[in-house]
């Protein structure tokens, strides 16, 4: 089974993993083959740039390619009985990608704007945004990948508007119903 857990920048999507690594499920983010090939063509991460660069590779490619890209590297461990988990998937499309590969059970993690701003600037990623306005450019570029309509169409939404405690606790819960 393939546990993909979506949501906007700062919503706690790395948390999530974080407990889920905690747990012993083997953790994969769909960010890891853009920036593998933003690497190889020595490309500068930014907040504009990382999105900018997985655009043209969606446009050029599919909206499935970035799903397609790290399906190479998940399908070893789907022969395993536990989860995999599968960090930051932006569109339906990448969920059928994953669907063809095993069950797939899709969990949003939803938070307000001015939390995910907080926590973006706070954790000083390179391709983070740091402002509002930089935050909702980033926004508005994964709604156009899709991910509005992938957190509608989820199985299940966790909140994370409170504190991390709380919200580990909720992951928690949600990965020990799932098993």
């Amino acid at each position: 089974m393939i546990i993909s857990v979506c949501g906007f920048r700062g919503s706690g999507k790395s948390l999530f993993g974080k407990v889920a690594k905690e747990l012993g499920f083997p953790i994969f983010e769909m960010s890891e083959p853009v920036l593998e090939e933003m690497g190889k063509l020595s490309l500068e991460r930014t907040n504009e740039s990382v999105r900018k660069f997985a655009t043209e590779l969606r446009e050029k490619k599919g909206k499935g390619i970035v799903a397609e890209m790290l399906a190479e590297k998940i399908t070893e461990f789907l022969k395993k009985p536990e989860a995999v988990i599968v960090i930051g998937a932006r569109s339906i499309s990448e969920i059928e990608v994953f669907r063809k590969l095993d069950d797939v059970v899709c969990v949003a993690i939803v938070s307000d704007e001015e939390k995910r701003l907080e926590r973006t600037a706070k954790r000083g990623k390179a391709s983070d945004p740091t402002d509002l306005h930089g935050l909702r450019w980033a926004d508005d570029v994964e709604r156009k990948w899709g991910l509005q309509e992938l957190i509608g169409k989820c199985d299940a939404q966790i909140e994370n508007n409170g504190n991390e405690e709380e919200f580990m606790g909720k992951v928690k819960m949600f990965l020990e119903r799932i098993e």
